[in-house]
C-alpha cells in the first residue's frame, strides 16, 4: 500500500511539474507612454500685430525678452504672434483676433486678459501659478509625402474639475520668416517690417529690415535681419472650432478627477494638421514648431473660449 501512495505522489509530483507556466504578455508601448506632463502653468501670449505697424517692434523686442527669462529649460511662455492686414494673417490669426480682440496694435493678451503693451508682470503671475487643474504633452511627425502632421496627445488631470468642457488642439506655428520684399508665383509682397522706433531699421525691396541695436537681454544683434516668428499658421483638423472636444473621449464627459490621464492607447488624442493649407505662403523660406492648447468654455456661458495650459515643442 505503501508504494502505490508513494507511486502516485511521484506521478502528482511530476505532472506538475510539467504544467507550463503561464506569464502575462508584456503590452506593446503606446507612443505617448513616455511623455511627461508637468504640473505646472505655461503662459500664452496672443500678440497683435503686422508688418505694416510702425510701432510693432517695440512688441517683438518685448515678447523676445521675456522669452529669454523663461524659455531656459522648456517653453514656459508659449507665443501666438497673430498678425492682422498682411500676407501673414493666416485663418487661425483671424479667429484669434475676433476671440481676442484689440483697439490697436501691438497688442497682448497673457492667458485670457488683455495686457495692453505690458507684459512683464502679467507673464511672470501666469508662470507662477502653479500647480495647474490640467497639463498636457505631445509628440508629433509628419507622414512620408510630408504634408501632413500627426499629433498624439497626453492629457493629465492633476485636480478635480466636474463642470467645465475642455477642447484640445494643435497649432502648426512658423517662424523664420525674413521681413522683405517677395515675389509669390509673380505677385509681388511687401513684407518689410515697417519701423519708427529706435528698434529697427526699415527695410526696402529685397533689402530687408533689420535690428537697429545690440540687446543680449532680447537676443538680437545691430544688422541681424529682423523675422517673423511664432506664427499660428494651420490648425488641427476636429470636431469642433477650438479643438477636440475631450468630454467625448472622458467616459465621464465633464467630470474629471485628479490622476486622470487620456491620451493613452485606451483613450488616444490624435490630431491632424494638413500643411496643404499653407499654399499662400509657398514661396516663402520657414522652419516650424507645433504648439497643443486646452482652452475650455467660458464659465458665464458666453461665446468663445478660456486658454487653460499648453505646450511647446518637444
Amino acid at each position: 500500500m505503501k508504494k502505490i501512495v508513494i507511486l502516485t505522489l511521484l506521478i502528482a509530483l511530476t505532472m506538475s511539474c510539467d504544467k507550463p507556466v503561464t506569464t502575462e504578455p508584456t503590452p506593446d508601448p503606446y507612443i505617448t507612454d513616455s511623455l511627461v506632463v508637468y504640473n505646472e502653468s505655461n503662459a500664452l501670449v496672443i500678440e497683435t500685430t503686422g508688418a505694416w505697424c510702425q510701432y510693432c517692434p517695440n512688441g517683438t523686442a518685448s515678447l523676445k525678452q521675456e522669452q529669454n527669462i523663461y524659455n531656459t529649460e522648456r517653453s514656459r511662455v508659449v507665443a501666438f504672434v497673430s498678425h492682422t492686414g498682411d500676407l501673414l494673417e493666416t485663418a487661425v490669426c483671424t479667429k484669434l483676433n475676433a476671440a481676442f480682440p484689440t483697439s490697436g496694435v501691438p497688442n497682448f493678451y497673457v492667458n485670457n486678459t488683455d495686457a495692453g503693451q505690458s507684459i512683464s508682470g502679467p507673464i511672470a503671475a501666469a508662470v507662477s501659478a502653479t500647480p495647474t487643474t490640467v497639463g498636457v504633452a505631445h509628440t508629433h511627425h509628419e507622414n512620408a509625402a510630408g504634408d501632413t502632421i500627426t499629433v498624439d496627445v497626453k492629457v493629465q488631470f492633476f485636480e478635480t474639475s466636474k463642470t467645465t468642457s475642455y477642447y484640445v488642439q494643435s497649432y502648426m506655428m512658423i517662424s523664420g520668416i525674413d521681413a522683405k520684399e517677395y515675389n509669390l508665383g509673380g505677385t509681388v509682397v511687401d513684407l518689410n517690417q515697417v519701423s519708427t522706433v529706435p528698434w529697427v531699421t526699415t527695410g526696402s525691396g529685397n533689402t530687408p529690415s533689420t535690428w537697429a541695436v545690440t540687446d543680449p537681454t532680447v537676443g538680437v544683434t545691430s544688422g541681424d535681419i529682423y523675422q517673423y516668428d511664432h506664427i499660428p499658421a494651420v490648425e488641427g483638423i476636429a470636431d469642433f472650432d477650438w479643438g477636440i472636444t475631450l468630454d467625448t473621449i472622458n467616459p465621464l464627459g465633464r467630470a474629471y478627477f485628479a490622476g486622470d490621464i487620456f491620451g493613452s492607447q485606451y483613450t488616444p488624442i490624435q490630431i491632424k494638421i494638413w500643411k496643404g493649407a499653407l499654399s499662400a505662403l509657398q514661396g516663402l523660406d520657414y522652419s516650424y514648431d507645433i504648439v497643443t492648447v486646452i482652452w475650455s468654455e467660458r464659465f458665464d456661458g458666453s461665446a468663445g473660449v478660456l486658454y487653460v495650459n499648453s505646450v511647446e515643442g518637444e
